[in-house]
């Protein structure tokens, strides 16, 4: 899995945007810029100003990538509708690389009562860092990487993530070697069409997890991952890899490696 020593986290609010060092599992805030997003619509005002910070970003901080910088947004960008919500993920990705993630107000409440309980301060971005997820789905090739899965599955859950898929790495022995493994709970194919129905079970799980973690050794990705893709990303979910990826045919807003392991 990528490791990055020193990344760079970026919350942006309704009127200010803070940037924080994250090395060895200890945060520390950089620099505190008043930007007023209040009462702007995702139009050209707002994207101008969202510009003219990442635009001096790398000056502050160095090296600007999807490895090593991650964008946090609440307040005012939790309120826009899923359409400007999205608007902004597509030109932050296609004019700077990155992931512009929206933290749902679900997820907000978390992080700030995990820093209430582990630090004693209502800090959105401590919380964060302790647990970065509450459930998530883990993809990858169960043929070539089952192993690989479970190693990341072992990471998440040491930091109390549940995994929702896969819930297991032990594999129906009788379906080793053939193009649909199947894991022990599962039940036998009926025929080559059923197996559409135990992947969409998979991929509903996507809706309920906080991110999608694709687990793909050498930067490969497997033909079942590379059909997941599109549906991950009209249900605006998060997607993390953790290598950078190769081959991909039409690269879309994601994020390479976690803030821990």
């Amino acid at each position: 899995m990528l490791i990055v020593e020193n990344r760079v986290l970026v919350l942006f609010n309704t009127n200010v945007i803070k940037v924080y060092s994250l090395k060895e599992n200890t945060l520390k805030l950089l620099s505190e810029e008043c930007v007023t997003f209040e009462g702007c619509s995702v139009t050209e005002a707002l994207l101008e100003k969202l510009d003219g910070f990442l635009d001096t970003l790398e000056k502050s901080v160095g090296t600007v990538n999807n490895e090593r910088i991650r964008l946090y947004a609440i307040g005012i960008f939790q309120k826009f509708n899923s359409t400007d919500q999205t608007e902004l993920i597509i030109h932050t990705f296609v004019d700077y690389g990155l992931y512009f993630n929206i933290i749902q107000p679900d997820l907000e409440q978390f992080y700030l009562e995990k820093s209430i309980s582990i630090y004693g301060s209502k800090n959105i971005m401590e919380g964060l860092i302790h647990q970065e997820f509450r459930k998530v789905v883990v993809c990858g090739s169960f043929q070539q990487h089952l192993d690989e899965i479970g190693d990341i599955m072992t990471i998440l859950q040491r930091y109390n993530i549940e995994v929702l898929s896969p819930w297991t790495t032990k594999v129906v022995p009788e379906t080793l070697g053939t193009d649909f493994i199947l894991l022990e709970g599962q039940e036998p194919l009926k025929n080559k069409r059923d197996a559409w129905k135990h992947k969409y079970i998979h991929m509903n799980k996507f809706r309920q997890s906080d991110a999608i973690i694709v687990c793909n050794p050498d930067g490969l990705i497997g033909k079942g991952t590379m059909f997941e893709f599109g549906f991950m990303v009209a249900i605006s979910k998060r997607i993390i890899f953790t290598e950078r990826p190769k081959d991909l045919t039409i690269p879309f807003p994601y994020e390479i490696g976690l803030n821990f392991k």
